[in-house]
């Protein structure tokens, strides 16, 4: 009796199975992309209403499970709840309690706290600041992910970590972070905007395809002038009455005064040629002391060399 494979138990195989429905972001260069289109769409959102030049990039997009409630990362965090109909659970955002300073100097040009004594608990201005941020920020993602879905996205009050783990649940589902930073007169604001990867894995084949590159707009100008350019060339061009194989014999005992037959006629066709490249078709007749030629049609390249190959 041949012996038969253990069976994986049902644990097992459920992590093989959630590990097969994950993604690498590494390997979906459409939703880096996407990343950095809304990090510049939130760039000049965030402009209008700030005071002060800063910067706001787009640092990576990867993957994580929720924030540990107990842990001391989460203590020094700010969190709101990320909703939006296309959701099957929330998402949520996190902002580092450090970064309130760098909001403050952007949203009202001021200079920054030298306090070296870790982060301060945040006032209710801080708060108010850092919810016009992540408002502005979440109200441009809309246009960035309309290819995906109607997304719709809201961003909700301002929670403490243990109300955001019950409202996340205990399901150990996977999230896709997109992580940016604020940047101002050498203080930053981190922030994080977590979506559930349930949402994100059905489009997994969309986004692994690489963004289209923009087209690249045409200066009108500059091509006539090239045109112009190219019409003033000089190219060489020739009428050829006729071409013959003659026997070398034959050429060897030619004298002055002897005569070559060509197969043509007086009406016939010749050909027309613009740097060795046939081009019409046209017949040759005088104007007064001057030999001239009327164009009768185009060479078409292709009939060109099918007569060509029967010809030899």
């Amino acid at each position: 009796m041949s012996q038969t494979a253990p069976q994986s138990d049902s644990a097992s195989i459920g992590e093989r199975l959630r590990s097969a429905a994950e993604f690498e972001p590494r390997n979906l260069p459409r939703l880096t992309h996407m990343g950095e289109a809304w990090a510049e769409a939130a760039a000049e959102r965030l402009g209008v209403i700030a005071g002060a030049p800063f910067e706001f990039i787009l640092l990576e997009v990867d993957t994580d499970f929720a924030p540990d409630a107990e842990g001391e990362e989460a203590a020094a965090s700010l969190f709101a709840l990320l909703s939006s109909p296309r959701f099957r659970t929330p998402g949520y955002v996190v902002a580092k309690r450090s970064g309130t300073d760098a909001l403050i100097a952007a949203f009202f040009a001021a200079e920054p706290s030298n306090a070296t004594g870790g982060p301060r608990d945040p006032t209710d201005l801080d708060r108010g600041v850092l919810k016009l941020a992540l408002a502005a920020v979440t109200e441009t993602a809309g246009p960035v992910f309309e290819p995906i879905a109607d997304l719709k996205l809201a961003v909700g009050d301002l929670i403490d970590p243990p109300v955001l783990t019950e409202e996340l649940g205990e399901g150990g589902d996977r999230f896709v972070l997109f992580r940016f930073e604020l940047r101002i007169q050498g203080i930053v604001a981190p922030l994080a905007f977590a979506f559930p990867a349930s949402f994100l894995a059905p489009h997994r084949r969309f986004l692994r395809k690489p963004p289209e590159a923009p087209q690249r707009d045409r200066d009108e100008s500059w091509s006539e002038a090239i045109k112009m350019s190219f019409a003033q060339s000089d190219l060489r061009l020739e009428a050829v009455l006729a071409k013959k194989k003659v026997p070398l014999r034959t050429i060897a005992g030619f004298k002055v005064g002897d005569t070559i037959p060509l197969e043509i006629g007086a009406n016939s066709l010749i050909s027309v040629a613009c740097e060795n490249r046939p081009l019409f078709r046209a017949r040759m007749g005088r104007s007064r002391e001057t030999y001239v030629l009327r164009i009768e049609e185009r060479i078409d390249p292709a009939e060109e060399f099918i007569d060509d190959i029967l010809s030899d």
